[in-house]
């Protein structure tokens, strides 16, 4: 079968403009994920210049030429500044319009002032290489946790396309037999084109929209573990945050638990109004996301209360952290200035080993007797399950 035969290209054509069409749903949807709106141009592009060449009905061979070309090549400039978008490294000012300029003037260079098939197929399939090239260098540089496999194959089979469109353009300079528009005195060299433009038509933008889908359901996951309020973890967060913490082969001795109830909560809410009582609640995620680090863990237990999670550390740094987390907290509500006099925090503070009879309930109920304590105890102070007394109050 010839491989330029029409039947193939509207193949091809219409798996590109459909292509585009679900890029173009999928940005509706999902406007915030950038460089979607640049692939669904790109698909668009591609696939309008193989329809238009695929009936051969434009007699001159310059006219074709430019009609194919200039968006053919336009399009892959547009995969490259939407992968570049995509994986949060955009190109330079002005760089795709200087790409796209570069594809112009090759054509028409070639097409129209110095006629030379050979040249234009050959300078344009080292554009095309290059491109294609630079766009799976930065799939394969940037790798997602949760779709690290397919960023992997949208990037071999981009440098598949790549390698065709090299091959292409070596087999084309070193023909013997002069060389028409398209090239058919070179089956061979139009077979090795096609079967890469058609793995990236048929494979690689579906990888790419399957990319952006990963990529949504990994902002759900996100958002669904953590307070939309504070943006520290949430009980749903932090439960997945445990069960990796205490999975086969993590050397962790112990784990800690501070459990944080802002005091008089509800009359300040009264008082003040409950605009005042979020911006509370956001000073308090704000001191505790300070506080964090890869061993402590913040988290919004609910309501007023939040809960540090601490593994590794003893029972002094545990107190100590609490300690800080209460001064920090009242130190920053009394610059706000609807607050006189400030919010103060009571924590309740607990320490287990991880053994085989560890259960994180059991250890979250006896923070929480510590805490209950701390509130018996004339609130804005800190109290430990390895202490007798609660820690007396710093704060004037």
């Amino acid at each position: 079968m010839n491989i330029d035969e029409p039947t193939l290209m509207v193949v091809l054509g219409v798996t590109s403009v459909t292509a585009s069409a679900m890029f173009f749903t999928l940005h509706a949807a999902a406007r915030h994920i950038a460089g979607v709106r640049s692939w669904a141009l790109a698909c668009l592009s591609v696939g309008c210049a193989v329809l238009l060449d695929a009936p051969r009905l434009i007699g001159d061979w310059q006219w074709a030429s430019l009609l194919f070309n200039i968006p053919f090549d336009a399009g892959h400039a547009l995969f490259l500044a939407g992968t570049a978008q995509f994986v949060g490294r955009p190109l330079r000012r002005h760089g795709l319009s200087l790409l796209i300029a570069i594809a112009v003037l090759l054509t028409i260079a070639f097409t129209l002032f110095v006629p030379d098939s050979v040249a234009r197929i050959f300078t344009q399939s080292l554009y095309q290489a290059g491109v294609n090239g630079l766009t799976a260098w930065y799939l394969w540089r940037y790798r997602e946790r949760q779709s690290s496999r397919a960023y992997r194959v949208a990037a071999l089979v981009l440098l598949a396309e790549a390698a065709a469109s090299l091959a292409q353009g070596f087999l084309v300079i070193t023909a013997a037999a002069p060389i028409t528009y398209a090239a058919p005195e070179l089956p061979f060299a139009n077979i090795v084109t096609w079967l890469g433009v058609m793995a990236n038509a048929l494979i690689g933008n579906w990888i790419l929209f399957l990319l952006v889908l990963l990529r949504l359901v990994g902002e759900l996951k996100a958002v669904a573990a953590h307070d939309p309020l504070t943006g520290l973890l949430n009980r749903r967060g932090l439960r997945a945050h445990i069960h990796s913490l205490l999975a086969p082969g993590r050397p962790i001795g112990s784990l800690g638990v501070l459990l944080l109830d802002i005091d008089h909560f509800k009359a300040l809410n009264d008082r003040y109004g409950h605009d005042a009582g979020d911006s509370v609640l956001v000073m308090m995620g704000d001191v505790m996301r300070t506080l964090g680090s890869p061993h402590v863990m913040p988290c919004r237990w609910g309501g007023e209360e939040f809960c540090f999670v601490v593994d590794g550390h003893s029972g002094a740094s545990l107190i100590e952290l609490a300690e800080r987390a209460r001064q920090e907290f009242h130190r920053a509500s009394c610059a706000h200035p609807g607050l006189l006099s400030g919010a103060t925090v009571s924590i309740g503070v607990a320490a287990m080993p991880i053994d085989g009879s560890f259960e994180f309930s059991r250890l979250v109920a006896l923070a929480d007797a510590q805490l209950y304590l701390a509130k018996r105890g004339g609130r804005d102070r800190v109290c430990s399950a390895a202490e007798t007394d609660c820690a007396t109050t710093l704060t004037s």
